[in-house]
């Protein structure tokens, strides 16, 4: 009985998964095209189908050079951002003198742990996500793990201090029930999804999954620029496959009549791991939430997704790489030239072969 309950919790939160997946493909679409354009690979679109293709040269003489000004663009605004760090800090609930030394030693608490987690790398990585994407997470947890070892149970496990554990999240990895709210912590309920090694979920929940074949998206190179008698490489978004993997689903559900403190529920490839209450008291008024923090790059009205800035300059970029191309093409015919030649008056094969170099003579028939 309870085995064919935990069967019936796993197909509806993997069902419920498959179709957020669909509902947040076209996002997914539209960051994948940011990413290309920002490494270099500026000559693709999204097809009718839903996938992202190269467009390839029509004629062997087209000039298909990139000059990317999006890369400066976001070099220039990470930069920027980087110098730029909220401070923060803890105010006393009061003005008695309690309240006011226990704020004092709060804040330095909170000094300490974010210069042992090197909260501004942190930072860096996840603006990063953002400037690109347009929205990125930070994940604020507990690692019962780490810190140090202050004893061992009756199992012989060391037991250890705990420290607060700060994990930048992708887009990619978040899925939440509705694309239209505006702030993660409107939702009803989210999905992070992860790719682990069977090898780390056995480790992490003590649960032996079987690994498959995940597809992830990496880099690849490419041969699809340069011009007349030359051809340029370039990185594209590509994708690969990792093997003896597993995806993990997390669901975070916001606290209801039915269940005050909230829903966590784990599933580790078809199994399910853990279900429990909301773990961290992390909302106002000593609520539970959800343990993401959102940050967008430019917010979008009636839509939980952030737009980046990529997005604006991707048409300008596609349309200053055809004037300069088309310029070097009109270059090309100004300094090679076109010829108009009588049938079987020139040896065309040589020169095809040797071109119009200065000074060549051309020897040709009489008439």
């Amino acid at each position: 009985m309870q085995k064919d309950i935990e069967k019936e919790i796993v197909e509806n939160i993997l069902e419920d998964f498959k179709l957020r997946q669909q509902n947040k493909k076209t996002y997914e679409l539209n960051w994948q095209l940011n990413i290309n354009f920002l490494i270099g690979n500026q000559y693709c679109y999204i097809n009718g189908s839903g996938e992202i293709v190269d467009n390839p040269k029509q004629f062997f003489w087209q000039e298909r050079e990139v000059f990317n000004h999006i890369a400066p663009i976001i070099d220039l605004r990470m930069s920027k951002l980087n110098k730029i760090r909220p401070a923060l800090t803890i105010l006393p609930f009061s003005d008695e003198d309690r309240d006011v030394a226990c704020a004092k030693i709060s804040k330095k608490l909170l000094k300490a742990v974010s210069y042992e987690k090197n909260i501004s790398e942190i930072l860096s990585r996840g603006t990063m996500w953002s400037e690109i994407c347009g929205t990125s997470f930070y994940k604020v947890t507990w690692d019962n793990t780490s810190g140090r070892q202050i004893g061992v149970d009756e199992n012989g496990t060391s037991v250890h201090e705990g420290e607060v554990k700060i994990d930048v999240v992708s887009p990619f990895e978040l899925y939440p029930d509705s694309n239209t709210y505006s702030d993660i912590q409107d939702c009803r309920s989210v999905i992070h999804a992860r790719a682990y090694h069977v090898d780390a979920i056995k480790n992490l929940w003590g649960v032996d999954v079987e690994g498959e074949d995940i597809d992830v998206f990496t880099l690849d190179s490419i041969t699809s620029f340069g011009g007349l008698g030359y051809n340029a490489t370039s990185a594209s978004v590509a994708r690969k496959v990792k093997k003896n993997h597993a995806i993990v689903i997390e669901k975070y559900e916001s606290p209801t009549i039915e269940n005050p403190n909230g829903k966590v529920t784990i599933i580790a490839g078809n199994k399910l791991v853990y279900m429990g209450e909301l773990p961290y008291v992390n909302a106002i008024e000593g609520k539970r939430g959800f343990p993401f923090v959102m940050q967008k790059c430019i917010a979008s009205p009636n839509c939980f997704w952030g737009t980046s800035i990529i997005e604006r300059c991707i048409p300008v970029q596609r349309a200053y790489n055809a004037v300069k191309n088309r310029k070097h093409e009109f270059l090309n015919r100004l300094s090679m030239g076109v010829l108009a030649v009588e049938d079987g008056s020139l040896d065309v094969e040589n020169l095809e072969e040797e071109g119009l170099s200065p000074g060549k003579i051309l020897i040709y028939r009489q008439g």
